[in-house]
């Protein structure tokens, strides 16, 4: 796969030099020598802003001339390193899987294994775990369960290490809403404990986050009988919904009962 071919600037150069049938003296011109070419090319030598300009304007006045529309590069294309570059296509990948509502299912791992197998292989961890997070979102959705909480993980590891909040909060949510979709009510009520407890001792203060995790927390209560305490969590909501109606009226009638 094209995409997870990672090339050298000097490599960049020479894909680009073969795709336009140009000789290293033809590039080269009158400022460089022949061997300048292939010493940058084979990664004997590096290359300044000034070249790296002078190289990407000869090749567009090339390709131009000869009708390669399809051709066309920035300087910075010859400067980046592979760190760089594998960088910007993460950065791309996660972009068009966050933005593109259209995006189709295919795509849209793709360009996730794409991210991880990348960011793994340059040591971009953010890059890596954000992939991992949204595959995990992506099984949930789907109700992998199993898939999801693998790599809910492995994302997890990553955002605790940082001590991003934000993140740990929602993946312990995430996993809460797994175990309590697999019939695991009291397991999955340390989850939203958990995350309830993050965001409380933060400077993160989200109304609506705090009154989402106390509905599900009540559920929890509920389904493992504690009626008391599932109504005592619902009156910390103050936003009122159907689900919210729906599950304090489905207590009132067992306690009624």
């Amino acid at each position: 796969m094209k995409d997870l071919n990672i090339l050298s600037p000097g490599q960049r150069l020479k894909e680009i030099r073969k795709m336009l049938k140009l000789r290293q003296d033809e590039i080269a011109g009158e400022k460089f020598s022949k061997n300048y070419i292939s010493m940058f090319e084979n990664n004997r030598r590096a290359i300044n802003a000034i070249n790296a300009t002078y190289l990407a304007n000869k090749i567009n006045e090339y390709a131009k001339s000869k009708g390669y529309d399809d051709i066309y590069i920035q300087p910075s294309y010859l400067l980046k390193s592979e760190v760089d570059l594998a960088r910007d296509k993460c950065e791309k990948w996660i972009e068009e899987v966050e933005t593109n509502l259209e995006i189709s299912d295919a795509d849209y791992m793709m360009n996730l294994y794409k991210t991880i197998y990348v960011a793994s292989k340059y040591g971009l961890t953010n890059y890596r775990a954000k992939a991992l997070y949204l595959k995990g979102v992506f099984s949930l959705h789907n109700e992998r369960y199993e898939c999801a909480m693998t790599q809910l993980l492995g994302a997890l590891v990553f955002y605790a290490r940082e001590n991003d909040f934000i993140y740990v909060s929602d993946i312990y949510e995430k996993m809460g809403i797994i175990l309590y979709n697999k019939k695991e009510p009291q397991q999955a009520l340390v989850y939203f404990k958990l995350s309830y407890e993050i965001i409380r001792n933060t400077k993160v203060f989200s109304r609506q986050k705090f009154e989402e995790l106390n509905y599900f927390i009540a559920l929890c209560y509920y389904e493992t009988g504690h009626y008391l305490t599932a109504l005592k969590m619902l009156g910390l909501i103050e936003t009122d919904s159907n689900e919210i109606s729906e599950l304090a009226n489905r207590i009132n009638k067992v306690l009624a009962g």
